[in-house]
Formats: C-alpha cells, sequence, structure tokens
C-alpha cells in the first residue's frame, strides 16, 4: 500500500471517526425507532409507550423519525466516502449542520429539562437521564463529523507535501 502525500486526503481521512460514528449513531437510534413502532419498547417505559403508539399519528411520528434516521446515516456517511464528494458541498453541509444542530437543540432541552427536574424535587428517572446523553453525543459526533467535512472540503485537492 502507497503512503498518500496528499495533505487533503490526510484531513479528511484524520476526522473520519466522528463521521463514522454519528453513522453509527443515527442507525442505532433509527433500528430503535422501528423497534418501538413494531412494539418492542426498549429503553422506554412500557406502558406510557404502549399507550403513545396506540395513537395513530404517533406511530406516523416514530416512523417518520426512523426514516430520517436512515437519511442521517447517508449524511454522515457522505461526510468521510469518496462518493460523497460528487454532492454539492453546501447541500450536503446544510443537511449535516441541520441534523447537528436538532440534535443539539434536544439534548440541551433535556439537559435543561433534566437539571430543572432535579433543582425543583420533581420525579426524574435515569432512564430520561440516558436519552438525554445520547442526543448530545449524537449531536457531538455529527458536529464533529460535519466540521470536518467542512475544514477539510475548502483545503485544496491535490496539494501535495514535499
Amino acid at each position: 500500500m502507497g503512503h498518500r502525500d496528499d495533505v487533503g486526503s490526510r484531513t479528511r481521512t484524520r476526522g473520519a471517526w466522528a463521521a463514522y460514528g454519528a453513522a453509527a449513531w443515527a442507525l442505532t437510534f433509527s433500528t430503535f425507532h422501528f423497534m418501538w413502532a413494531a412494539g418492542w419498547y426498549v429503553g422506554l417505559d412500557h406502558g406510557s409507550a404502549q399507550e403513545a403508539f396506540q395513537r395513530r399519528w404517533f406511530l406516523v411520528y416514530d416512523l417518520v423519525v426512523a426514516v430520517v434516521c436512515l437519511l442521517a446515516v447517508a449524511v454522515a456517511l457522505a461526510l468521510v466516502r469518496p462518493w460523497g464528494r460528487r454532492l454539492p458541498r453546501r447541500l450536503l453541509g446544510g443537511l449535516a449542520w441541520s441534523g447537528t444542530g436538532l440534535l443539539a437543540l434536544r439534548g440541551g432541552a433535556g439537559v435543561l429539562q433534566s437539571a430543572y427536574f432535579v433543582a425543583t424535587g420533581a420525579a426524574w428517572s435515569p432512564r430520561s437521564a440516558f436519552w438525554q446523553v445520547w442526543f448530545c453525543i449524537g449531536a457531538a459526533l455529527f458536529g464533529l463529523g460535519t466540521w470536518r467535512f467542512w475544514r477539510a472540503s475548502r483545503l485544496p485537492q491535490a496539494t501535495t507535501h514535499s
């Protein structure tokens, strides 16, 4: 195997772990949403989840989120795979930054809600804390992967290092 002297390629590869992590995060979450839609409420309060999924709109919402998560897998992989370079940089970056923003909002809101519950002595469950951390991890992975893509895609493609 030859050594790559292309600075842009090395920069893109160095930050690839975050984008691959984001893809794995999105695939995992998509799988959970499909399981929940099928009636297997792993990670959720069984009674509350069963009641929520009895409402058709909630089931449809859950399935839409599952499909959006599958699209997020493709977006995260496009940040680091060669086929992703064929996509318009602004489109891919816009999708990735949007996903990062949504996850950051959801994670941040969850953390604030948990802090409020703890501060007021309201009922709070460790299961809830898990999901808040889960969204923060997703936001961090997508954010790092997107940031590395955005920086690396600005570098010249054929710069060599002597």
